[in-house]
């Protein structure tokens, strides 16, 4: 049994059971936005303070955490993110030529101190 990507998988990806044409950009997107709200948190930052850091407005990003990002870039969330002190490292490999490959949105594991 071969495992369904986590974007492309109708029980996890409510775009899906809309039946949005774009559901897996917007599932990943969406898992960006959830990222930026986390380091947000975590930084202790207010709208504001992090808007400023990310070079947009306070109202802009609002906009965006409450999940109104369609609009919004791939790129721009990674700049989002990089700005706020995120590394973002892309991974291409070859698995199955006669099959589409996924794309995939993961924490990087901590390393204990």
């Amino acid at each position: 049994m071969s495992k369904i990507p986590e974007a492309r998988d109708p029980k996890r990806n409510v775009w899906l059971q809309l039946g949005f044409p774009d559901a897996e950009e917007h599932y990943l997107k969406a898992k960006l936005v959830l990222r930026l709200d986390r380091v947000i948190k975590s930084l202790g930052l207010t709208q504001r303070a992090a808007a400023q850091r990310l070079g947009t407005t306070q109202p802009e990003l609002s906009k965006i955490l409450r999940g109104k990002f369609s609009e919004v870039s791939f790129e721009r969330l990674m700049r989002f993110l990089t700005a706020l002190g995120c590394q973002i490292e892309i991974k291409i490999a070859a698995v199955n030529a006669n099959k589409a490959g996924e794309v995939i949105i993961k924490d990087a594991r901590r390393r204990a101190a």
